[in-house]
């Protein structure tokens, strides 16, 4: 019997894909990690040396008068720290003063540097250090080799595994066997990720903790060099001023450091064999003998919270991966490699929806606008021209205008799209929203980002509109439902792969490289869409589709639609377009959180849906007994009084529950919201119901670009706190306002509620 070895080559393809972007992206975050820690070693250098300078031109002394004793500083520094290849000064025209070491006139790799400011706030001049490279380099290759040493054979084994597993499974069979290809991709996935994990904490522990071991030691050798300035210039040990308040400020700036202290030499001298372990003892020498020695303590907790950190990351992103592979597989079982039909009756079986068929189209291409959530509005933030007005404002734009296109588009592009075949609509919308995403990589200005986000727009709408009517074109009602389920899990699944890639990507390479990451993604799509969707238009549509005239107007008056449409749905938009993708990530950059760490969260609001939407969709559900409008109500009131603590405390912490109680109380809501909607389409009959869609897109859509706007004026004028209250207020009043509105309609006849 031929069984599909191809399909057992792609499903192993999958799982090294998978393994080795998670060893990449762990490899990637160890590398940053040691270059922060280092460069945070020869930050201290800098800070020392501006303090002083700073101090003198507050008091009138300029920069080029400080020749002897800043330069004495440099030279200072530069004995401290072997690694340090040189020091020089800038005035603030950045003109060079005077140097120690080699730094050229063009800084090179490896150079640091720090603004010098006066009593006003105002930029005095510049302090420059360069490093060694080496001492980045050499290590950094290590991590490398050991990285990529142990995650070959894991990657090469898992792939045999793999393969191996979907002979023995043989992919194409009906029925449970169907269940236990995802379960064999999870565990090896699993297996491979946890043993990436291991490695990387060994990696940590072997480089991490001795870089910030060698920091703190800096840390001690500088306080040594200014106490033994002092035994030089005749003042003796007990008689030294400010020690216990200047070693207090030290803890306070240096989290590395937990405890550090002046002792007194001991009769017999110091024994540094006798030093407990991870506590360093730095002699203070004074005419040949050393007289005291500080005692400097590592914090060890410092260290695991790197190492935490970095596990954190890891372990995200193995989560990313294993959903990713998910969806890829789901893609690769409709193939006609993994479909193997015995006869008529298994060919019609095994034949894919047509949700099915656009699938997994849908999720590669939303995982390319999903990837800039974590970091599109710092980027517009750095955009901005220095000085403008209403700056929260001009952040918000680039999403609203996105939004907006989206919302105002989505009744032409749709029957553009059935006019132009599904299928070709999608491949076109692909293609434009990629050059839109390229452009956004190489955008530069403000204006030019807004250009590019509107054009990928455009491109965004025609492939939303397409997709979505390639389901509704359906003549069965029950695989057109069918198909609409399938249709938001994709956008779901995407809106929680992508967030945390594209602040790992941001973050790591920069925002361009994430972009162009997207624009990427957005040609897969396109040669997906070639592939799984078929080229023929629906029988019986017309060439030409044309909005019916008075549609529009006729939809607007069904009853009740308006209600749930305002009263709704239309604040669920709200609330998330202008707190989850806008106001969530600004807070949590101003607090300097990374953006990986952004997109972490902002995977908790579709976790919550993806987990939450299939348990509440029967819920309450009973014969006879329509229980919607409770739960829509319900859930708009979770939703809405989410914010609570987040005003009330604000936090990380309070930010992460918001996310939570937003995702419970929507995916409370959206099912009934979609039943409903689709009761309503009834009323439609014998006009295009992507007419009828098309206007609950535009009317929900128009909240997702007001959302961000609206929250843009809310935070110049009232705040972070009061701005989350605010649409918290229009969540909930928006939740009893329908709720009015439904136990109005029990006593009034014609159910007409507004």
């Amino acid at each position: 019997m031929r069984f599909p070895l191809i399909p057992a080559f792609l499903f192993s393809l999958l799982i090294a894909a998978c393994l080795a972007a998670g060893a990449w992206m762990t490899e990637g975050s160890l590398l940053k990690a040691y270059r922060g820690i280092l460069e945070s070693r020869f930050a201290i250098a800098l800070d020392r040396t501006a303090e002083g300078a700073m101090h003198a031109v507050s008091l009138g002394v300029s920069l080029d008068s400080q020749e002897g004793t800043l330069g004495a500083a440099l030279q200072r520094e530069r004995a401290l720290d072997a690694d340090i290849l040189g020091m020089a000064v800038q005035d603030a025209r950045g003109r060079r003063l005077y140097s120690d070491g080699a730094v050229p006139e063009t800084a090179p790799p490896g150079t640091l540097g720090q603004t010098l400011l006066d009593d006003l706030g105002l930029p005095a001049g510049r302090i420059l250090l360069r490093y060694d490279l080496r001492a980045l380099e050499v290590p950094s290759a290590a991590i490398r080799q050991d990285m990529r040493g142990h995650a070959l054979p894991v990657v090469a084994g898992a792939t045999l595994l793999g393969f191996l597993a979907a002979l023995a499974l043989r992919a194409g069979r009906v029925g449970r066997s169907r269940l236990r290809l995802p379960l064999a991709l999870a565990l090896i996935l699993g297996g491979g990720l946890f043993l990436i994990d291991h490695q990387a904490l060994r990696i940590i522990d072997r480089t991490l903790n001795p870089l910030i071991e060698t920091k703190v030691e800096s840390i001690g050798n500088g306080a040594r060099s200014l106490i033994d300035k002092a035994l030089v210039l005749g003042i003796p040990l007990d008689q030294l001023q400010g020690v216990p308040e200047y070693f207090e400020s030290l803890r306070r700036h240096y989290p590395e450091l937990e405890r550090i202290e002046l002792q007194a030499a001991p009769p017999d001298g110091f024994d540094d064999a006798a030093a407990p372990a991870g506590r360093l003892l730095l002699p203070i020498p004074a005419r040949g003998a050393a007289v005291a020695a500080l005692e400097v303590v590592p914090d060890n907790r410092h260290a695991a919270n790197q190492i935490h950190g970095l596990l954190l990351d890891t372990a995200f992103l193995g989560l990313v991966a294993l959903l990713i592979g998910f969806e890829l597989l789901s893609l690769l079982t409709q193939t006609s490699a993994f479909r193997r039909p015995s006869g008529a009756a298994d060919a019609r079986a095994s034949a894919a929806l047509p949700a099915e068929q656009v699938r997994g189209v849908l999720f590669v291409f939303m995982m390319a606008e999903e990837l800039n959530r974590p970091f599109l509005p710092s980027l517009t933030e750095r955009l901005l021209p220095v000085g403008a007005a209403h700056v929260p404002l001009l952040v918000s734009l680039p999403i609203v205008v996105f939004m907006a296109i989206v919302a105002l588009g989505q009744i032409p592009m749709a029957l553009w799209s059935e006019s132009l075949g599904r299928r070709r609509g999608l491949m076109l919308g692909a293609g434009m929203a990629g050059l839109g995403y390229g452009l956004c990589a190489f955008a530069d200005s403000y204006s030019g980002l807004l250009l590019a986000r509107a054009f990928s727009a455009l491109g965004f709408t025609l492939v939303f509109t397409s997709a979505q009517g390639h389901i509704v074109d359906q003549a069965d009602p029950g695989a057109r439902t069918a198909g609409l389920a399938i249709f938001i899990r994709a956008i779901l699944a995407a809106a929680l792969c992508a967030p945390p890639i594209g602040g790992f990507l941001a973050e790591h390479f920069g925002t361009g490289t994430a972009f162009l990451a997207g624009a990427g993604l957005c040609l897969v799509a396109l040669c997906l869409a070639r592939t799984m969707m078929p080229a023929t238009r629906p029988a019986g549509r017309p060439l030409t589709a044309r909005l019916a005239p008075g549609a529009l107007r006729d939809t607007w008056r069904i009853p009740g639609l308006r209600a749930l449409l305002l009263g709704c749905a239309v604040p669920a938009k709200l609330m998330l377009a202008a707190l989850c993708f806008f106001l969530v990530p600004l807070i949590l950059a101003d607090e300097g959180y990374s953006l990986s760490s952004i997109g972490r969260v902002q995977m908790i609001y579709p976790l919550m849906m993806v987990l939450c939407v299939p348990l509440f969709a029967r819920w309450g559900e009973s014969p006879g007994r329509d229980v919607r409008p409770r739960k829509i109500i319900l859930g708009g009131l979770i939703a809405g009084l989410g914010v609570v603590p987040a005003v009330l405390w604000p936090g990380l912490g309070t930010i992460m529950a918001f996310l939570f109680l937003l995702g419970l109380g929507q995916a409370l809501s959206i099912t009934p919201q979609s039943s409903m909607m689709a009761t309503y389409a009834h009323y439609g009959q014998g006009r295009h119901s992507a007419q009828v869609l098309g206007l609950f897109r535009l009317v929900e859509r128009g909240g997702s670009a007001a959302g961000p706007a609206l929250a843009g004026a809310a935070l110049g004028l009232l705040g972070p706190a009061s701005t989350l209250a605010l649409f918290g207020l229009l969540t909930t009043g928006g939740a009893l306002l329908y709720g009015y509105g439904q136990w109005r309609s029990t006593s009034n006849p014609s159910g007409r509620l507004l």
